[in-house]
């Protein structure tokens, strides 16, 4: 009897840690700031190739912005999505944080095809110049950092469903929706490098 009274008074620890004091959420951003300088060797090399005097860039002509738009669009809107999620788990709202990761998750695997969709467009293969190279080293590097994006929304999407956020202990939720804005800045520098200032040379 005793044991059954123990047994009902027993209440489980709290999962997750609380605000942005948490070692996760400072290793998200430590995260960010060295991946950011992954960006910024690959861009310093795309440029410094493409000054070459034997370098034919871009072949083909420059790009098309077919799938690159779309792909930007879906970037942002997914910004949206991710803040939506944040915003309603803090205030208690499941089924919203639910449908805002779940968003999340389509918007991201509709990046991911758009990608695939630009890369097989291309009339170039990945050692048939140093342009070439160049592009799918910079989008291969983004669309890896992506596919891991679409892991953690897809994890954030069943521990939500599964409880284990409240208003008070929410930071992976954070830390996802901080990810997937460094995604989105990657993607803008990435399509203004590779889409944009071709049209310049």
């Amino acid at each position: 009897m005793s044991e059954a009274l123990a047994g009902e008074g027993r209440q489980s620890l709290p999962m997750g840690s609380i605000g942005t004091s948490a070692s996760g959420w400072w290793g998200a951003w430590f995260l960010i700031i060295s991946d950011s300088m992954i960006f910024a060797y690959l861009f310093f090399a795309y440029f410094w190739y493409s000054i070459q005097p034997d370098a034919h860039w871009v072949p083909g002509g420059p790009p098309s912005f077919r799938y690159s738009a779309p792909e930007t669009v879906v970037v942002l809107v997914g910004c949206g999505s991710a803040w939506f999620a944040h915003r309603s788990i803090i205030r208690n709202e499941l089924m919203a944080a639910l449908a805002g990761l779940g968003a999340t998750v389509i918007l991201g695997a509709g990046f991911i095809a758009l990608q695939f969709l630009d890369w097989f467009s291309k009339p170039f293969g990945f050692a048939s110049s140093t342009y070439s190279s160049s592009y799918f080293v910079i989008t291969g590097t983004h669309l890896a950092h992506f596919v891991i994006g679409l892991v953690m929304f897809i994890v954030l999407f069943v521990w939500t469903s599964l409880g284990y956020f409240d208003p008070f202990r929410h930071v992976p939720i954070a830390v996802g929706m901080l990810y997937w804005y460094f995604l989105a800045a990657a993607w803008l520098a990435v399509f203004f490098v590779i889409n944009v200032t071709p049209y310049f040379y």
